[in-house]
């Protein structure tokens, strides 16, 4: 991670955030956080607890079960939290967020500014609304389907811009399945009906029969 203090870019960071307004009184207190890809933003060997805001690049967001196996949790890129949970809880977790690209993300040390940020109403509005987000979408990933048929539909659908899977190699990571697997699924898919092949490993739902197939599996 390289760490850049220069006032000028931190200020262009806080107009590219839609969170400008909430970090602005802390803006003396903020820096910008570089990551390369494959360097972890957040993970539970880090010592140093930090709160940061993407804004610009790509992440995973995975946990390790104790088990060793990798579980998905989402991918993050503009506006994404990281550290909301850290303010309230000094427990590490088994959450990883690593860079899929070069990440910029602005950054604020936890230790040395939580009692402030707690005090900040619209800092504390921030944090509920990104932690009722992740709730939300944990919670419909521990209510979603156990066939991966339907796993891979409910994905297109809920979780896909435009309802287009671009990416098996990605997409497999978050349905937790072989790029194999999912191409299989898809290919029974497209020869049903249920999805239409856009481009090279690019899949998009057909509307007229895409609501009948998830709910009929």
């Amino acid at each position: 991670m390289e760490r850049i203090h220069d006032r000028e870019l931190i200020e262009r960071c806080l107009k590219r955030t839609s969170y400008g307004e909430c970090l602005g009184r802390f803006r003396e207190k903020l820096w910008i956080a570089r990551y390369g890809k494959g360097e972890f933003a957040a993970s539970p060997l880090q010592e140093e607890h930090l709160f940061q805001i993407v804004v610009q690049g790509e992440l995973h967001i995975y946990c390790i079960r104790d088990d060793g196996s990798v579980h998905s949790l989402s991918s993050g890129h503009g506006d994404y939290i990281l550290g909301d949970m850290d303010i309230f809880s000094d427990e590490a977790g088994s959450v990883y967020a690593e860079a899929r690209t070069d990440l910029v993300c602005l950054a604020i040390s936890i230790e040395e500014n939580k009692a402030e940020l707690l005090e900040d109403n619209l800092f504390l509005l921030m944090l509920c609304r990104s932690l009722t987000r992740k709730m939300q979408m944990l919670t419909a990933f521990d209510a979603s389907p156990a066939s991966l048929r339907q796993r891979v539909l409910t994905y297109m659908r809920y979780r896909c811009n435009g309802n287009e899977l671009r990416g098996l190699e990605q997409a497999a990571f978050h349905l937790n399945c072989s790029s194999r697997q999912l191409q299989r699924i898809l290919n029974q898919y497209e020869a049903e009906g249920v999805v239409a092949r856009i481009g090279k490993g690019a899949y998009r739902l057909v509307s007229t029969s895409s609501d009948q197939a998830i709910h009929s599996l």
